[in-house]
């Protein structure tokens, strides 16, 4: 893959954080996410969208259940507000605690073809990590996610442990990325971001296994219905690739759509952006923005 090659990386995130506990919890925040979270292994992460009422994504997140309590990673920009809608959505009666962990709670994300001597470093086998499964081993929570064009390993520890992990992956020879070098490869591996989603629809997203239509009422849950219920939507995000930058913004391809660039970044090798186009203009695989050629992967999220 062009985007994970055989250096071994990792990237320190910047996630709100927030600790759910109280027997109500799984209710709180059942009835304010897209998905799900009754009925969920205890042992998977769940990965959850937030929208508004018109159906429109406003946050995404990572949910973990640890020990009776339900540990929420979301994007850092829009932290205190989804912390208000899970506060606000909450009755008087419920027995639902929500604590802020932004600065207890840190998530370091690796990226490498072989994690198994890491694992091995903090006690763990390969072989017993396995898609969205949660492992808590001493301090720490190891998730691996797979991504529609790749997996990422991911720790969760303590803050004040962070300098203990970093020292481990130094002794591996693991490389520190920078902001851009993440982004480079979050957009290659199509590790979901804000920048990318807020405002969209879930299905122009990719992100219909995100929604669902068995559950209860939620923020959006009619819209979602309704768009359910028409079948195919005619616009899709897509990672597309090329020679050519692309700025962020508003650009039209060679037949006169429009295409809405919400993500760009260049390497010396190729040019990244993720892309909002009509899904009539990329049958081909293939798209012609303002004389260049780009290559067109539609995003889905299994």
């Amino acid at each position: 893959m062009h985007s994970q090659d055989s250096v071994s990386e990792y990237f320190v995130r910047s996630d709100s954080v927030t600790l759910l506990q109280g027997k109500d919890s799984t209710n709180v925040i059942d009835r304010v996410v897209s998905t799900k979270i009754h009925d969920n292994p205890n042992s998977d992460s769940i990965e959850v969208l937030f929208c508004d009422y018109n159906g429109r994504v406003t946050d995404l997140g990572s949910i973990y259940m640890i020990q009776g309590k339900l540990l929420l990673l979301s994007s850092k920009e829009m932290g205190e507000n989804t912390r208000k809608t899970l506060v606000d959505g909450k009755s008087w009666d419920e027995d639902c605690e929500v604590i802020i962990a932004d600065e207890a709670i840190v998530r370091v994300s690796l990226i490498s073809i072989d994690t198994h001597l890491v694992l091995s470093k903090i006690g763990l086998d390969e072989k017993d990590v396995e898609t969205s499964r949660i492992i808590e081993i001493d301090d720490k929570i190891v998730v691996k996610s797979s991504y529609p064009r790749g997996s990422v390993l991911d720790i969760l520890l303590p803050r004040d442990q962070i300098d203990s992990l970093t020292s481990i992956l130094d002794q591996l020879s693991y490389v520190e990325m920078n902001e851009d070098r993440w982004e480079y490869l979050r957009m290659g591996l199509c590790v979901p971001s804000l920048t990318d989603i807020a405002g969209r629809l879930p299905s122009e997203c990719g992100m219909d296994t995100q929604i669902s239509s068995d559950k209860g009422c939620y923020p959006g849950q009619e819209v979602h219905a309704r768009l359910e219920s028409r079948g195919r939507t005619v616009k899709r995000m897509c990672l597309i690739s090329g020679e050519s930058p692309i700025t962020v913004g508003k650009h039209r391809s060679s037949n006169g759509s429009a295409v809405l660039v919400s993500s760009s970044i260049s390497s010396p090798s190729e040019s990244l952006a993720v892309a909002i186009l009509r899904l009539d203009d990329i049958e081909s695989g293939i798209v012609n923005i303002e004389g260049s050629d780009y290559t067109v992967d539609i995003v889905t999220y299994l």
